[in-house]
């Protein structure tokens, strides 16, 4: 099947076409994860195309959207979070109105995307919030959100949170989860293949040691190595896998870094925008830029300015009472305009 450029109607094409088949799912599959961009498009027109199929064919559209999500994830969280959106209704309608078949084939997805943590951190199990009669509604973060984590229960011994879904945080916690899921299949790996490696070191010197002595390798030589070779391949599949997956935290962890950093020179600068304003008003009431001494250091900022308002007022004060006196004695020397009422 070729990739190609992305195109719609041939997604709806490939679509209609779909069987149980494991080659027609897994193919369809890598179509889509190569155009994971379009993932929004590729998962409107999953929802739209499974509600107008028929009853049998659902379920085939249930494992696409599950192989879809266990081999996307690793790359990016673009499927995790559309499918989110469509899953739920997909999979109660599969449930409530479908066979036994069809009922079981959603227990076991649900299952297995509830063990593999596959849509990150639940306050709540999967089949709950996708098999329940009201599922809680998703917060979905757009990038507008003011907080995409909220703490749900707070004590002494832990803090509960929820995470919304496509936030950065929620990447980097689903991201984390996959390593540390991983871990004991990568520890696995570099010892097996490690043994692989001493093994066929030591089948190198036998065989040096054979030929050495004139005599002919053996059928078991060389099905042994063709054994270790495919341990060996095993092994650097899981651990391109591994690679792939700590690749990704570290690309999140790289990006939340880089956000935080871009907050900080903007709060910098924030910050240095006060401190000259600070120094413009101190320098219009005639006091010098403000500075804390230690007999100062108590006092804030506002405290200062107000009491150089009230010095300013007061000056003012004295020189409107001396205007009145002034004004009073002239008046009181001569036949006044007031003096006549």
């Amino acid at each position: 099947m070729s990739n190609g450029e992305f195109d719609g109607l041939v997604l709806a094409e490939k679509l209609s076409k779909l069987n149980n088949s494991q080659q027609s799912i897994e193919s369809l599959s890598r179509w889509c994860i190569s155009h994971r961009k379009k993932a929004k498009q590729i998962v409107e027109t999953w929802a739209k195309l499974f509600n107008s199929s028929q009853r049998e064919q659902r379920v085939s559209f249930l494992y696409l959207a599950n192989d879809i999500l266990q081999n996307s994830r690793r790359k990016g969280s673009e499927f995790v979070n559309e499918f989110w959106k469509a899953l739920p209704a997909a999979l109660r309608h599969v449930y409530e109105n479908g066979d036994e078949y069809g009922k079981k084939a959603v227990t076991r997805l649900v299952d297995i995307w509830e063990e593999r943590k596959v849509f990150g951190s639940r306050g709540r199990s999967l089949k709950d919030e996708m098999l329940g009669k009201n599922p809680p509604p998703l917060s979905v973060s757009n990038g507008k959100s003011s907080n995409p984590i909220k703490i749900v229960k707070r004590d002494a011994n832990s803090v509960r949170i929820k995470l919304a879904v496509g936030g950065l945080p929620e990447k980097i916690l689903t991201a984390f989860q996959s390593v540390l899921d991983e871990h004991s299949t990568e520890e696995a790996a570099l010892s097996k293949c490690n043994a692989t490696v001493h093994h066929v070191g030591k089948i190198e010197e036998d065989v040096e040691c054979t030929l050495t002595q004139g005599n002919q390798l053996g059928s078991t030589v060389v099905d042994e190595l063709h054994e270790q070779e495919d341990i060996l391949k095993q092994c650097v599949g899981q651990l391109e896998s591994a690679e792939a997956t700590r690749a990704t935290l570290i690309s999140l962890l790289k990006e939340a870094l880089q956000d935080q950093e871009s907050k900080l020179e903007f709060i910098r600068s924030q910050l240095q925008g006060g401190r000259e304003l600070e120094e413009e008003w101190c320098s219009i009431f005639l006091v010098p830029p403000l500075r804390k001494t230690p007999t100062e250091s108590g006092k804030s900022f506002i405290n200062l300015l107000g009491d150089c308002l009230r010095d300013q007022q007061s000056r003012h004060g004295i020189r409107g009472n001396r205007t009145s006196i002034r004004a009073n004695q002239r008046c009181s020397g001569s036949n006044c305009a007031s003096k006549q009422y």
